[in-house]
């Protein structure tokens, strides 16, 4: 397995789309910055209310997009060098080629909250900020990688069962992304309509944002107050999130098997 992992990091170092992650993770934090240098984060210090912007606004726009996008690379890249015959006869099995491909997703994930922590401390010590509590933080940008890579699973479903262009696969992504987002953000406002009770307790990023929001809104406030019904506790987000995220990987799984009998 190791093996194969590796493999499909030498076939993403091809890809010049990797280094816009990184690019992106470095350069999403500037606005940022300097709504945090204006002194718009409230009593936080400069180093929180950066890193909680970045975590809780950045993150669940950009991540999921750019995993979903790295997954459609990795899933079409067999498809469109007509390898997919070759590591058969090897053999590997599907599910040995898929898993591996998802691993790499979860190590992109974490590359990038990493790379967003790092930049939360630069602009930190640009602004003159106490860097307290990195290593919490660094557990929280963890967490919070596992989370949405796990979260994007049902993305790559319909990424790997339509089988289409790299266009669909954005596309999709996109949408899913902001569907989810939008939800996250509204969710606390129409808590009494049912279907919205329904979609913001299963679908993962509304889940995983109402455990970071709890986390963010700063407790004994009137805003943590009127959000405490919307909160959610880490190890009921973790059941839901890797519920949904197991579901998905079997059925990515499946629907891999069923291509490669078709080669």
């Amino acid at each position: 397995m190791l093996d194969l992992v590796k493999c499909e990091f030498w076939k993403l170092k091809r890809k010049k789309f990797v280094l816009f992650v990184i690019f992106s993770a470095l350069l999403f934090p500037i606005p940022f910055t300097a709504l945090v240098l204006k002194g718009n984060v409230g009593d936080l210090n400069a180093f929180d209310g950066l890193y909680d912007l970045l975590i809780c606004m950045a993150v669940p726009v950009m991540l999921p997009c750019i995993l979903g996008i790295i997954g459609a690379m990795l899933f079409y890249m067999e498809r469109d060098n007509a390898t997919l015959k070759n590591l058969i006869a090897i053999p590997v099995s599907a599910w040995e080629i898929a898993t591996a491909k998802i691993i790499v997703l979860y190590f992109i994930s974490f590359l990038f909250t990493c790379i967003t922590l790092f930049s939360a401390i630069i602009g930190g010590i640009i602004a003159g900020s106490d860097l307290g509590n990195i290593w919490n933080k660094l557990i929280t940008a963890i967490i919070t990688a596992i989370l949405y890579a796990t979260g994007t699973l049902p993305i790559i479903i319909a990424i790997v069962k339509f089988n289409r262009s790299y266009i669909f696969a954005v596309i999709l992504t996109f949408f899913y992304t902001m569907f989810g987002f939008s939800l996250a953000f509204t969710g606390q406002f129409t808590s009494d309509n049912q279907v919205m009770k329904v979609l913001t307790s299963i679908l993962p990023t509304p889940v995983i944002y109402r455990w970071q929001a709890s986390r963010m809104i700063e407790q004994g406030t009137t805003a943590f107050e009127n959000w405490q019904p919307y909160f959610l506790k880490l190890g009921i987000v973790v059941f839901t999130v890797f519920i949904l995220g197991g579901i998905s990987y079997f059925a990515i799984i499946k629907i891999y098997k069923k291509q490669e009998g078709q080669v």
